[in-house]
């Protein structure tokens, strides 16, 4: 996602930081975001200028819930369960997996009673704590998708649920992880036309088909309608 569809697409609850949680962030959180700010926004913000600081906020707002709200962004993804159709496409019973981007585990706990072996990475530490919690057996590693830590041919199956794509990088080492003949797994990812476009097999489910439990109304106040991942991006390396 660039920094302007960022903008954009910003929930309502983006009006609800400021400045000084940017400052909150890990130190490597937050001038990754600030390298991503086109250079003459970034002079606006650092001069502090409203509009600019209320942009770059709205660019920012999920990394700002991922590390500094990380038990509402958990509530969320309960409520948004992944469709049962993309689900049941995995082909996950007995293999060896490779979840990236676990997060706090929405996809993690349907994938570890089926998985042979299961690695789970995840970047965020505010959401590797809440899935060390839930799946303290699950193999959980620190780590970003450009860069993971995982033996090449690893995996029959390498997943990852909503990842803010296309990022050839990240496919790349995806791919360099699963075995010839395994397949690589992208849920509801951003931009799906694009991975159609470039030779993936789209799956797409009903999402009213989707159990919503229920749940406060301020988490919709704050993330906007619910959206459960119901598209599948399917491809062999």
């Amino acid at each position: 996602m660039t920094y302007s569809e960022g903008v954009a697409a910003a929930p309502p609850g983006a009006a609800t930081f400021t400045r000084a949680d940017l400052d909150r962030l890990p130190p490597d959180a937050r001038s990754g975001l600030l390298a991503q700010v086109p250079a003459g926004e970034r002079k606006q913000f650092e001069e502090g200028d409203p509009a600019a600081v209320s942009r770059v906020l709205r660019a920012s707002f999920w990394t700002l819930v991922y590390n500094l709200l990380p038990d509402r962004w958990d509530e969320l993804s309960r409520v948004e369960p992944i469709h049962p159709g993309v689900l049941e496409a995995l082909p996950a019973d007995g293999a060896g997996v490779l979840e990236v981007g676990a997060g706090s585990g929405r996809l993690t706990v349907n994938l570890a009673p089926r998985a042979r072996s299961l690695i789970a990475v995840e970047p965020v530490a505010p959401l590797r704590a809440i899935l060390r919690e839930r799946l303290p057996d699950v193999a959980i590693l620190d780590a970003v998708a450009q860069d993971l830590p995982v033996a090449d041919r690893w995996a029959d199956l390498t997943v990852a649920c909503a990842i803010p794509g296309p990022d050839p990088d990240s496919v790349r080492e995806m791919e360099r992880c699963t075995r010839p003949g395994g397949l690589v797994a992208l849920v509801s990812p951003e931009h799906p036309e694009w991975f159609e476009a470039n030779g993936w097999r789209r799956l797409r489910f009903d999402p009213a088909e989707v159990a919503i439990p229920p749940h406060d109304p301020a988490l919709e106040a704050f993330f906007g309608p619910l959206d459960p991942p119901h598209e599948l991006l399917l491809k062999s390396p």
